[in-house]
């Protein structure tokens, strides 16, 4: 990573066990790292790139009956849905669409594939 001259950097001090430090310095041995610093530099921005990408939902708590009706609804809009986007799109614990689905199948509403 390069900083320009119109960034500005703060310096945190951490305190890390001794086994995790030895780790880094063989990371930064083995790759080439300029210093400790420049690696856990770069680990942190990694870690951070990746936990921006993570995809939050909000479970919502509603009856059985309600959620059931949600599901249809969904499914008649389109040809087919995996069970994880159903729980997504309708904020629906997975477990729970599982059960739901499992029953409409046993009605003849919808079809495994």
């Amino acid at each position: 990573m390069v900083q320009t001259q119109t960034s500005k950097a703060r310096m945190i001090p951490i305190r890390l066990p001794e086994v995790q430090v030895n780790k880094i310095d063989e990371i930064v041995d083995t790759f080439g790292y300029k210093s400790r610093t420049d690696f856990i530099r770069e680990a942190i921005e990694h870690y951070v790139k990746e936990v921006e990408l993570v995809k939050v939902i909000k479970i919502r708590a509603i009856s059985r009956e309600e959620a059931k009706s949600e599901i249809r609804e969904y499914l008649k809009s389109r040809d087919k849905a995996w069970l994880d986007e159903i729980a997504d799109d309708l904020r629906l614990d997975f477990a729970f669409v599982v059960e739901i689905i499992e029953e409409l199948e046993r009605e003849g509403f919808v079809k495994d594939v």
